[in-house]
C-alpha cells in the first residue's frame, strides 16, 4: 500500500484547504486520485494521520492521535459523517476500500486494522463463497487485498481486526482481540466480547454476509470515491464552496447537478453558519435553522433531496443522508438528540419505495438510528436504538436500547 504521510502540519494544511494534494477529478468527471476532507474535520495536534488515494473524510469526523500513534487510511476508504477514530493507545489502520460510517468510532485499546488483508484468507465460509461469487460474476470490480470491511451506523470497534468482507452493523461493538472473520458480520446491536461468539454463528450474535450485503459495500466505496473527487473540485474551484451551506458536487447517478440549499424557500450559499458550525449541502430544503446546532450535517450529495419542516430541532452531532436516488422527508417538530442519525434508502414498505418519512413531532433519541424507515406523527424512538426496515404508526414508543427491524421489535441491543 502507498501512503502518503502527513504529519500535523500538513494535515492541517488539509483542513484549511479541504484537499489532500493530487488530481481533482477531471473534465469528464472521473474520479482521479484526489482525496478530501472536510475543512469541519477535526485533525490530531500529535501523531499523524496518513492518507492514501481517492480517501472521502465527511463533515465532524474526529480523528485523533497521541504519542506518536498513526492512524492510516487506505486507498478509496472513507469515515463519514460524526464518526471517531482514536489512535490513543495504539495505532489504527484502515486498508483499502474501509467504510467507517456515520456515527461510528474506533477506538485503539489494542492495534485496530479494518480490511487490510492482501490475500484470500485460509479459511472459508458461506460468506466468503458468496464473496468469490460476486468476483466471478464481476471481474475486475474486486479482488482479495481490496475487498471492503464496513463499520455501521453509531456502532463501536475497540482494539479489534475487522477482516475484509466483514461487516459490524448498526449499534453492535466489537471488544479488544476480537478478530471479526472474512465473510461474517455481526448483527444490528450485538456485542461480540469474545473470539467464540465472533466465530460460531449459532451463539445468535454473528450471521454470514450475502449479495446483497456486498452490492451494498461496493456502492458505498463508488460513491464515496466519487465524492471525494467532486468535493476535491468543487475545493479546487473556490474554498468556500466546501464550508457551511453550499454545493453539492453533482455528478452522481440520481442526482448529477449541483444545487444550492433553500432555508425557507430561498437558494442559500452561507459558508459561515455563524455561531454553530454545521454543514448543509446540496438539495436540502428547510424551514428554518433556528433550531440546528453544532455537527450537524444535513447532506444531499448521494441521494437528490432532503425536505424538513419548520421548528426542527437538531441538539448536535446529527446526520442526515440518503442512498442513490432515495429522499428523506421530516415533518414539522422534529427533534434529533445528540448523535441521533436518519439515513434513506430503498423498499416496497417506502413512498415509491424511495422515501424515508418521519412525522410531525417526533422525538429521536440520543444516538439513535433510523435507517429506510417511514415514522408516523409523535413517534418515539429511544435512545442507542435501531429502527430499520419499518413502517411505525403515528404514537408508536420505541424504548431505549431497542431494535425494531421491518415493524417490530427484534430484541435489546447489547
Amino acid at each position: 500500500m502507498n501512503w502518503k504521510q502527513k504529519a500535523w502540519r500538513a494535515a492541517a494544511l488539509t483542513v484549511l484547504l479541504g484537499i489532500v494534494p493530487g488530481p481533482a477529478a477531471t473534465a469528464g468527471g472521473t474520479a482521479g486520485p484526489a482525496s478530501f476532507v472536510d475543512p469541519t474535520a477535526e485533525l490530531p495536534q500529535s501523531g499523524n494521520v496518513e492518507l492514501s488515494d481517492r480517501v472521502y473524510v465527511a463533515p465532524f469526523v474526529r480523528l485523533s492521535a497521541k504519542d506518536g500513534h498513526v492512524i492510516r487510511i487506505g486507498n478509496r476508504a472513507n469515515v463519514q459523517d460524526n464518526a471517531l477514530l482514536d489512535a490513543a493507545e495504539h495505532d489504527i489502520v484502515l486498508g483499502d476500500r474501509a467504510i467507517v460510517a456515520h456515527g461510528a468510532q474506533v477506538r485503539s485499546t489494542r492495534p485496530a486494522m479494518i480490511a487490510v488483508q492482501t490475500q484470500r484468507p485460509e479459511y472459508s465460509n458461506p460468506g466468503i463463497q458468496a464473496l468469490e461469487s460476486y468476483m466471478t460474476a464481476h471481474p475486475g470490480e474486486l479482488h482479495w487485498g481490496a475487498v471492503p470491511a464496513f463499520i455501521g451506523f453509531n456502532a463501536a470497534v475497540d482494539g479489534a481486526v475487522i477482516s475484509d468482507g466483514s461487516m459490524v452493523m448498526h449499534l453492535a461493538k466489537v471488544s479488544p482481540g476480537v478478530t471479526l472473520r472474512s465473510g461474517v458480520k455481526v448483527k444490528e446491536g450485538k456485542w461480540l466480547r469474545t473470539q467464540e461468539e465472533a466465530d460460531n454463528p449459532t451463539l445468535g450474535k454473528v450471521e454470514y454476509i450475502g449479495t446483497g450485503d456486498i452490492e451494498f459495500m461496493t456502492d458505498v466505496v463508488e460513491v464515496n470515491t466519487q465524492l471525494a473527487a467532486g468535493y476535491a473540485q468543487l475545493a479546487w474551484e473556490h474554498a468556500s464552496f466546501v464550508r457551511g451551506i453550499n454545493y453539492n458536487p453533482g455528478r452522481i447517478p440520481g442526482n448529477e447537478q449541483r444545487t444550492l440549499p433553500a432555508v425557507g424557500g430561498v437558494r442559500t450559499q452561507q459558508p459561515d453558519t455563524g455561531p454553530y458550525r454545521f454543514r448543509i449541502i446540496g438539495n436540502v430544503q428547510i424551514a428554518d435553522l433556528a433550531g440546528v446546532r453544532d455537527g450537524v450535517s444535513l447532506r444531499a450529495d448521494e441521494g437528490p433531496l432532503i425536505r424538513i419542516g419548520a421548528h426542527g430541532r437538531f441538539l448536535g452531532g446529527n446526520t442526515f443522508h440518503a442512498l442513490k436516488s432515495t429522499r428523506i422527508y421530516a415533518g414539522r417538530g422534529v427533534v434529533l438528540e445528540p448523535g441521533a442519525l436518519v439515513h434513506g434508502g430503498r423498499g416496497p414498505h417506502l413512498k415509491g419505495e424511495t422515501w424515508t418519512e418521519i412525522g410531525d413531532e417526533t422525538v429521536i433519541g440520543a444516538g439513535a438510528v433510523v435507517f429506510r424507515s417511514k415514522l408516523g406523527k409523535g413517534v418515539r424512538v429511544g435512545a442507542r436504538s435501531l429502527v430499520m426496515d419499518s413502517v411505525l404508526p403515528d404514537g408508536t414508543v420505541v424504548p431505549e436500547g431497542e431494535i425494531w427491524i421491518e415493524g417490530r421489535r427484534k430484541y435489546s441491543a447489547e
